[in-house]
């Protein structure tokens, strides 16, 4: 009796996991594309709550089903990140080439935006949870912020799909 019923709930757990994995795999990828490239990372960089390592990737900007901007990265090594990046603003591109912006601070930095002028438009990511860009002066025992700023901002060149 209790192999049949450990029988039972083996199946019925792997049939919820394909239906999840299953829908997954439809809702993770974007319907429509407004922007496709390709980056070079030259270091180990937090994009959200994914953390990508060095190396190629390709990129994807475009909209889900229910009409979501989002930005789909593809790493081109094995084991690399495939994540969908939700951006949390959006405004007119100031630049002429296309970029990721990231701040640095020593080997590692963060993605804070992605420049597309072709279609003249920029979006912005949040900072990652507990991250906290400023400069400090001391003051005695105490810390006083003194400004807000990164260490180094470095523009990551996208290249065009195609090009």
């Amino acid at each position: 009796m209790k192999s049949i019923r450990n029988w039972v709930s083996l199946v019925g757990m792997t049939m919820v996991a394909f239906a999840l994995c299953a829908t997954g795999a439809r809702a993770q990828s974007l319907t429509t594309t407004n922007f496709a490239g390709t980056f070079n990372l030259p270091f180990e960089a937090q994009w959200g709550r994914t953390i990508l390592p060095a190396g190629e990737y390709s990129l994807y900007y475009g909209r889900l089903n229910d009409g979501a901007r989002m930005v789909e990265v593809v790493g081109k090594e094995e084991h690399t990140p495939h994540v969908l990046i939700l951006p949390q603003g959006m405004n007119d591109a100031s630049t002429t080439e296309s970029a990721l912006v990231c701040v640095r601070e020593g080997n590692a930095g963060i993605v804070r935006a992605l420049e597309m002028p072709q279609i003249g438009e920029a979006v912005e990511f949040n900072l990652p949870r507990g991250t906290k860009l400023m400069a400090n002066r001391s003051n005695g025992n105490k810390n006083v912020q003194i400004a807000e700023g990164p260490k180094l901002i470095q523009r990551i060149p996208v290249t065009l799909a195609g090009k």
